[in-house]
């Protein structure tokens, strides 16, 4: 069943949320490019390489909320964006921010934009808690959709770069 709140409504709140966070912690400009449905059909991780870059990792930080409405906010990362957004807010240079840091701050700035859209849905009558961020890096994963009734992609250009967030919604 499709969840209780308009599909356009969940894409408005999803990009007030990472535009809010990427604002607020890192005064980086957030334009949303594209939103795509992948709802039944095979979610691997965005291909965020472009055809003049050598291939790098990617970074994917998740936080899931559960109550009302259940389900998981992912941000997708290339490594340049994470050590470029990573030395934003902690502001320290990029020679010297360790692999720690920088997983940190990705699971922050997963975090900060998951409660920011979980406090949205709160104030539509739908309350939920927080799970803890997860961290993964790798060349390409896929994301399991079984039981999601809504998942979307959503590309956005920050300060320059590619960064996707997925969202998914658990059966209603």
């Amino acid at each position: 069943m499709p969840p209780p709140i308009p599909k356009e409504r969940l894409d408005k709140l999803l990009e007030d949320s990472l535009f809010k966070v990427l604002n607020t912690v890192a005064r980086a400009k957030c334009v949303l490019q594209n939103v795509e449905a992948y709802s039944a059909k095979p979610a691997l991780s965005p291909e965020i390489n472009s055809g003049d870059e050598p291939k790098t990792g990617l970074f994917a930080a998740s936080v899931g909320f559960a109550g009302e409405l259940n389900g998981v906010c992912y941000l997708f990362m290339r490594d340049q964006f994470a050590y470029y957004i990573s030395n934003k807010i902690i502001d320290t240079p990029i020679d010297k921010l360790d692999i720690d840091a920088v997983r940190d701050v990705c699971g922050e700035l997963a975090n900060m934009f998951a409660g920011t859209f979980k406090n949205a849905l709160a104030d539509m009558g739908l309350p939920s808690t927080l799970t803890i961020p997860t961290v993964i890096q790798g060349k390409r994963m896929s994301i399991s959709t079984a039981g999601t009734s809504l998942q979307s992609r959503y590309l956005f250009e920050v300060d320059g770069y590619s960064v996707y967030a997925d969202l998914l919604l658990a059966e209603y």
